[in-house]
């Protein structure tokens, strides 16, 4: 069968013969190309090729401007570069009272009075350009008839040049600084419409520079003079949106589309096509007639896992044919841009649960609910360590069972569309309805298969955790560990979430038999499961403060410092997990400014990765803020723990996370006598843990019930204080028991309500009984005694 003109096999095999010397393009072409038609249409695109190329080859025309030339106040040094539209000098001022070097762009002569007063224009405009991540125009003027415009002189390193050294997260946040200098100048009604690496500068410092904005293509055209069949494309042709080759008109659509093409080389080192030397009419044909590839496609081994899926599908959607299909803005592809640094679900693949379930699987948001409420409440139980080392850990566990995780990942998938649809009767079909009626079905769909039916019971646990929803979680994890020929390293990875969970619900010795377990599994090969053992130590140093070993707990992670660095690195994410884990033990200590130091470390290490935005982010937020509490430094720990809320109500919306951040806020506020507004805070975050902590004996509404007892006596409250006791009471001891530390906190809230009703002596005997209680403890209870030392002293 023949091929027809254009078609997508003759672009490819085009491709690969021009990356071959002249002498080796024919003889690949008699191999690959046994189609007549096929070869006779490779054959005309090289002769073009190679047509073009002989005249690029030509030599150039002497310079305009030589060296020392005058225009104004510059004064020329030298060349720096030539393309369709002039030339580009570097120059220096002269005359003034300071030096500076620019570079002086010598556009072609315009001889109109249109053109030269759009030129006008399009200079006072740039002007007002006043942006970072833009190159600034200097000055402008005229030189023998020809207009120049002289711009800030950038020192750097093209876009693709500088990454290549980078990570792949580094290369997305380098794409992050060009959008936004690229919407900076579209909200000013500028478009660039020549966007490429030569124009893209990073300098020494890291900081990307946009040159040449708009003025080129604004004054330049698109193609030299001649018929379609001939005009060749002269400016940036590989990153040329298609309405520009067609003459259409272009728009911020156009900027989208050659950002698309940059981000796209950044990924794989080369361009989706290659279209420069080829006439308009051949470029066209391409573009019409051929999809462009995915990056992945162009990847291989760890890094077109990663490349694979969202950011695939956010660089396809910017090199969209069609402009209304591309991202609408600038700012709504850094969007996506940033979503994939967050884990988060990416519009350019929204739309389907699917996709939701996967983007929850790989995100591991499972630290939201768990952090927020351990400092202020001392409820060891509830920090946020060992999540967030769970979060990193399972990301690096997908990527080395990937095979088989896809399939069962795929059939859990199948299995959620299918649920859903049998949800008959249900106006609106929620996460958690999907959920529960895929954890029903698990086990006959997947009874005669023990790895998938392993591996869908940790995907399911780990969506009912994204949910905060840990009674879901637990029977799916038990009936994981009961069940028969389940492969050893999930019967792990099972164990340590039933240990996480247990411990949650203040089962330490089951929290530390779980864990052994698992742990003696990966020591089993430790080489192989070193980052599950170094995430272990989070939890085993939770364990061992909840046994009074506060000492122990920290040393257990500062061992583990140095290790982690030298696996993932300094400014790794594991690495800020576990620095700023650390910084929880040193609070536990009482050691609160240590603690600061290894937050703020932490925090620097979030904003560094484009994480500030994360949920590791705000737990390390809410610890700093905690720390910065203890210290009596309230205004800064109530800044921290606002930002934090802010950010959380409108990145997660309401959760036990949450739950617990109101919390501490509200007793920050106590501090400050705002009583109203705590009052109202602490409120919210007992409905909100009631409805997504489990309920009144949740750690985050039994403390937040504390904290609002006690604003409610400082407002003068006393009869509503005595009532909320009635439920907080009984919660408290029938959950926990009267030996427990939650009970001893109890009991301070109990002291400063009886000596706001007048009734002293009691208060003096609920305080000493309190007082002995808590200092059986020992350490965990180091907080709440010097509340209780407080409270003596101003009953005294």
């Amino acid at each position: 069968m023949e091929e027809t003109e254009g078609c997508p096999h003759a672009w490819a095999l085009f491709d690969r013969l021009v990356e071959l010397s002249a002498g080796d393009r024919q003889a690949v072409l008699e191999r690959e190309a046994q189609d007549p038609a096929l070869r006779r249409e490779v054959k005309a695109l090289l002769s073009e090729f190679e047509r073009m190329g002989e005249e690029a080859e030509c030599a150039p025309p002497e310079q305009t401007l030589a060296a020392g030339t005058v225009l104004d106040k510059w004064q020329v040094e030298a060349l720096i570069g030539r393309g369709g539209m002039g030339e580009v000098y570097l120059v220096s001022r002269i005359g003034g009272d300071f030096e500076q070097r620019a570079a002086l762009k010598l556009l072609s002569r315009m001889d109109s009075a249109e053109e030269r007063a759009r030129f006008a224009a399009e200079r006072r405009i740039l002007a007002r350009l006043e942006h970072p991540g833009v190159a600034r125009l200097l000055d402008g003027g005229e030189h023998e008839g020809m207009p120049y415009a002289v711009m800030e002189y950038v020192e750097g390193a093209s876009i693709t040049s500088h990454a290549r050294e980078l990570s792949l997260r580094q290369q997305i946040l380098l794409l992050l600084q060009a959008c936004a200098a690229v919407e900076h100048a579209h909200r000013h009604l500028v478009v660039h419409r020549d966007l490429k690496p030569g124009n893209m500068l990073v300098d020494t410092q890291g900081r990307l520079r946009l040159l040449d904005f708009g003025i080129a293509k604004r004054l330049a055209p698109d193609r030299t003079g001649g018929d379609g069949a001939t005009q060749v494309i002269r400016a940036s042709p590989d990153y040329c949106a298609p309405e520009q080759l067609s003459g259409e008109p272009v728009s911020t659509a156009t900027d989208v589309y050659a950002l698309g093409v940059i981000a796209f080389e950044l990924l794989t080192g080369e361009r989706p096509w290659k279209l420069g030397g080829l006439p308009i009419i051949r470029a066209m044909d391409r573009l019409r007639t051929q999809e462009p590839p995915r990056p992945s496609a162009r990847l291989a081994g760890a890094r077109r896992r990663l490349v694979a899926g969202d950011l695939d599908s956010i660089v396809l959607k910017a090199l969209q044919t069609r402009p209304e299909r591309r991202y609408a803005t600038m700012g709504a592809l850094a969007d996506d841009l940033r979503a994939w640094l967050d884990g988060r679900p990416v519009k350019a693949r929204e739309g389907t649960w699917g996709y939701l379930a996967l983007r929850a699987l790989q995100r591991h948001k499972v630290a939201a609910g768990l952090g927020a409420a351990v400092l202020l409440s001392l409820t060891a139980g509830l920090a946020a360590t060992a999540w967030q080392a769970r979060e990193a850990a399972l990301e690096r566990d997908m990527a080395r069972r990937e095979a088989a995780r896809n399939l069962a990942v795929s059939d859990y998938l199948s299995l959620m569309f299918r649920t859903a649809g049998e949800l008959e009767g249900t106006a609106d079909v929620t996460a958690r309805m999907v959920l529960d009626r895929a954890a029903e079905r698990l086990h006959e769909e997947f009874s005669d298969s023990p790895e998938s039916y392993a591996d869908l019971s940790l995907a399911l646990a780990e969506l009912y955790l994204q949910l905060n929803d840990y009674a879901g979680a637990r029977p799916l994890l038990t009936r994981l560990l009961e069940q028969p020929g389940v492969p050893p390293g999930q019967r792990a990875m099972a164990q340590h979430d039933l240990a996480q969970l247990r411990f949650r619900d203040e089962h330490q010795a089951d929290a530390a038999s779980l864990l052994r377990e698992a742990q003696a599994f990966w020591a089993t090969d430790p080489g192989r499961y070193r980052d599950q053992l170094l995430d272990s130590r989070l939890l085993q140093s939770q364990i061992e403060f909840a046994d009074g070993q506060a000492e122990q707990a920290l040393l257990t992670l500062t061992d583990a410092l140095p290790e982690r660095v030298e696996l993932s690195g300094a400014g790794h994410r594991d690495t800020a997990v576990l620095v700023n884990n650390i910084g929880n033990a040193y609070f536990r200590l009482g050691r609160f400014e240590e603690a600061i130091t290894h937050f703020q470390r932490a925090d620097a290490i979030w904003r560094a990765l484009g994480r500030s935005r994360s949920t590791d982010a705000l737990n390390t937020l809410n610890n700093w803020a905690g720390a910065e509490y203890r210290l009596g430094r309230i205004e800064q720990a109530v800044g921290l723990f606002e930002r934090a809320l802010e950010l959380r109500r409108e990145l997660y919306g309401p959760s036990a996370a949450m739950a617990a951040l109101l919390n501490n806020l509200g007793k920050a506020l106590l501090q400050l006598q705002r009583h109203d507004e705590a009052i109202g805070l602490l409120r919210e975050a007992i409905r909100m843990g009631r409805e997504h902590a489990g309920g009144d004996t949740s750690t985050v509404v039994l403390s937040a019930g504390m904290g609002l007892v006690d604003a409610l006596v400082l407002a003068g409250d006393q009869a509503q204080a005595r009532s909320e006791l009635t439920w907080l009471e009984p919660a408290v001891h029938e959950s926990r028991g009267p030996e427990h530390l939650l009970a001893g906190l109890l009991g301070i809230s109990q002291a400063r309500l009886l000596h706001a009703e007048g009734r002293t002596g009691e208060a003096r005997e609920r305080l000493a009984s309190t007082r002995a209680h808590l200092e059986s403890l020992g350490a965990p209870a180091t907080g709440a005694l010097a509340q209780v030392a407080e409270l003596e002293a101003s009953i005294l």
